[in-house]
């Protein structure tokens, strides 16, 4: 009996020594300045958020009716989404860590056990979040930090929420005599859905995530600040809320370097010999002064390069890798890892290795097109092909026109023998055809239409593809019966179009689990890719005529 009970309380330690992390209440309150009961309430709500600061926290969501409020058409977007999230139809409305309470204030400001009790619920997360305004004071550079204290399985996503923490007018803005307004949204980061974090996630196992706002309608810039928050998107659970921090941000391990991407990666290759740049960022407390990287292509030998200098916590860096040569295969792998950090181990390992898989390249005639539908900063995009010997054979832009789609025909060099050429696209806004500025887009292919030698919307300042080049012995695909799967990168969306009656449509992750299903479709579809984590899917797509498959990645 004694061993059993032993036994019992071992097992309860083991459970409890999980989860401990305090949780900060998340209250979403929906209100408007023209809502008379809205103006009976609010006072109440305050001076409870004012009691309570150390168990809860609130964002205060403006909505269109009943009546006028400035407040609401600064942010039109982020205020409707939640409307709808939470299926609010009246006003004032109450919404306590997503599923714990929805309804009217009442349900919960004359009975704080309901507070109290979720408040005792340990957490499966730490947040940490710190905000910096820009030296022109005109954007706002947001930065969190998510911590898994205890096992935690299902989507979840992470939201930024930027607050004016106490506007006041002199006259009452709407029609309920309301001056003085607090906590009142003003943008949703990254989006009004967040942003999807990799699951699962396991005790020590952790994400940063950095954002920025261009400052729009902006009452007080010293009332400026942060409310971050941890979400299931399907069950609405909120598991963790955190307030913008006084003190800097300190990070979750001492030496810990993140592999951030490979800036220059391209889809496919035809030269035997590549110089990989990746970026990183010094997610460690100490100082970064020393870094030592591998990296190999296919298997072959692996190779070493050996950085010096130093970086802060949070410093970023792109480094540029000596010349690596190897044996083009059909399929090929360029995987990038972190070897050492300040001469030791690096403390986290799951962020430390970066894998590119790419093709050899295509063989297509000389007669090319190249289509690009601008964005909203048409000034800043070029783009150029350069042959084998490095010289540039044809080139364009910059443009003129913001969402116009502009079509290049392009004809090579004559020549009996396939030549290797580089094409790259450039935008010097460091923000590619998307996002900030609209959404705009670009596709390379050979003037039948088919197959797509690059095609994008999302990167930074440049991306491109190598492909070969002759006059002679190409047949290009039929334009009309090859899918198309765009575009690629993919943001929160991917587009697939299929010409044939019906197709079967899967998309796999990089472990092989399916992650959308469509029987069968046709014409053109979207497929909301924001749940899915960053990372490379394939896309199989089987009809009548066949299977087709399309590697794409996936970048937020």
């Amino acid at each position: 009996m004694k061993n059993l009970a032993l036994l019992t309380l071992l097992i309860t330690m083991a459970l409890t020594g999980f989860g401990q992390s305090q949780r900060l209440v998340m209250l979403e309150h929906f209100t408007q300045a023209s809502c008379g009961p809205c103006a009976t309430v609010n006072p109440t709500i305050h001076n409870i958020m004012l009691n309570n600061a150390d168990k809860m926290t609130t964002i205060n969501y403006h909505t269109s009716w009943p009546g006028y409020d400035p407040m609401y058409l600064h942010n039109t977007a982020d205020p409707s989404a939640k409307v709808s999230y939470y299926g609010v139809n009246s006003v004032p409305h109450s919404v306590i860590d997503g599923n714990v309470y929805n309804g009217h204030p009442n349900g919960w400001t004359t009975n704080m056990s309901i507070i109290n009790n979720r408040y005792a619920v340990p957490s499966p997360f730490t947040l940490s979040v710190n905000q910096q305004l820009s030296p022109s004071n005109d954007t706002l550079f947001v930065t969190m930090l998510v911590e898994a204290t205890a096992p935690v399985t299902g989507p979840i996503s992470a939201y930024m929420a930027v607050i004016e923490k106490f506007i006041h007018f002199n006259t009452a803005p709407g029609s309920n005599g309301e001056k003085d307004f607090y906590n009142v949204l003003k943008k949703l980061l990254p989006t009004k859905t967040g942003v999807a974090l990799p699951t699962p996630m396991q005790p020590g196992e952790y994400v940063i995530l950095e954002y920025y706002w261009v400052l729009a309608n902006v009452y007080s810039l010293d009332q400026l600040s942060v409310v971050s928050f941890i979400q299931n998107p399907t069950t609405k659970e909120i598991h963790q809320a955190a307030n913008l921090m006084i003190n800097p941000m300190q990070a979750v391990y001492n030496n810990d370097v993140e592999s951030m991407m490979i800036t220059n990666a391209l889809p496919r290759y035809c030269q035997e010999s590549l110089i990989p740049k990746i970026k990183i960022r010094n997610n460690g407390n100490n100082d970064l002064t020393n870094l030592s990287i591998k990296y190999q292509v296919n298997n072959e030998d692996i190779h070493t390069y050996q950085w010096t200098g130093n970086m802060n916590f949070l410093d970023k860096a792109v480094l540029e890798l000596p010349e690596i040569s190897y044996s083009i295969q059909q399929d090929n792998v360029l995987k990038i890892y972190i070897d050492q950090v300040n001469q030791t181990n690096d403390e986290y390992t799951k962020n430390d290795t970066l894998v590119h898989q790419f093709e050899s390249a295509l063989e297509v005639g000389n007669q090319l097109q190249l289509k690009i539908r601008t964005d909203n900063a048409p000034e800043e995009v070029t783009w150029e092909i350069f042959n084998s010997q490095g010289d540039v054979v044809a080139s364009g832009g910059p443009y003129t026109e913001a969402g116009t789609m502009h079509t290049e025909d392009i004809t090579l060099p004559a020549g009996d023998a396939a030549e290797c050429y580089e094409f790259f696209i450039y935008d010097s806004g460091n923000n590619g055809l998307c996002c900030g500025n609209g959404t705009g887009l670009f596709r390379l292919a050979p003037a039948s239409g088919n197959p797509i030698i690059a095609q994008g919307t999302i990167f930074e300042s440049i991306v491109g593809a190598q492909f070969l080049a002759s006059t002679v012995g190409i047949n290009d695909l039929d334009a009309s019966s090859e899918p198309m799967v765009y575009p690629n990168p993919a943001g929160n969306s991917l587009w697939v179009e299929v010409t044939t009656k019906s197709a079967n449509i899967s998309v796999t992750n990089q472990l092989g689990q399916i992650v959308f299903e469509k029987a069968n479709a046709s014409g053109k579809m979207e497929i909301n890719t924001t749940p899915w984590p960053n990372g490379l899917y394939i896309v199989n797509i089987r009809s009548e005529r066949g299977i087709s498959i399309k590697k794409i990645s996936v970048i937020k």
